[in-house]
């Protein structure tokens, strides 16, 4: 699959099918994620993996509106990432920390990666972040960005039409 054809057949799945991800492909997902470029090559991303139904219930507690099945839309893996502001790369002009940045880079490989092994994701930012520092008792510094939910999708991207309709138009997309 191309890349041009990547970025068409990527979707946010919201409902899986009842069927664990081989360890071999969720592998594969993460390693994307592991070596995803990073500001100055500080990598300050870290990864839940959740993959068990206590880890899955407990990362449901931080998103209770898409809770389902005992996980995030039903999904069988949800892999949290979380940024260490510490660990990043600094712009001196204004002091910006590139965490969320790379944090955000490392999620957008693992969802790619995942789109071309036929599994199906779902960015979600919309959980309280206090919810999973408290559940997997994360270290001081240590900030959740980003869940991924991934699996195999038990629903079908919408057509290219009406996709087409939700997208920004190029003339308003560039300055």
């Amino acid at each position: 699959m191309s890349f041009a054809e990547l970025t068409r057949n990527r979707f946010s799945c919201r409902t899986y099918q009842d069927r664990p991800v081989e360890d071999s492909v969720l592998n594969a997902v993460i390693e994307a994620g592991r070596i995803a470029p990073s500001a100055h090559n500080n990598h300050p991303t870290r990864l839940i993996a959740c993959t068990t139904p206590a880890m899955l219930e407990k990362a449901a507690l931080a998103a209770p509106r898409f809770a389902r099945e005992g996980s995030i839309f039903g999904a069988p893996v949800v892999l949290i990432a979380c940024a260490v502001e510490d660990d990043a790369w600094v712009r001196s002009f204004d002091g910006m920390n590139a965490s969320l940045i790379d944090t955000s880079i490392v999620v957008d490989q693992m969802m790619m990666q995942a789109t071309e092994l036929g599994l199906g994701t779902c960015w979600v930012c919309m959980f309280d972040p206090e919810v999973v520092v408290r559940e997997f008792e994360l270290p001081e510094g240590m900030k959740p960005v980003s869940m991924l939910t991934v699996g195999y999708p038990a629903e079908e991207i919408a057509s290219a039409k009406k996709r087409e309709a939700r997208r920004i138009s190029r003339e308003d997309f560039l300055l």
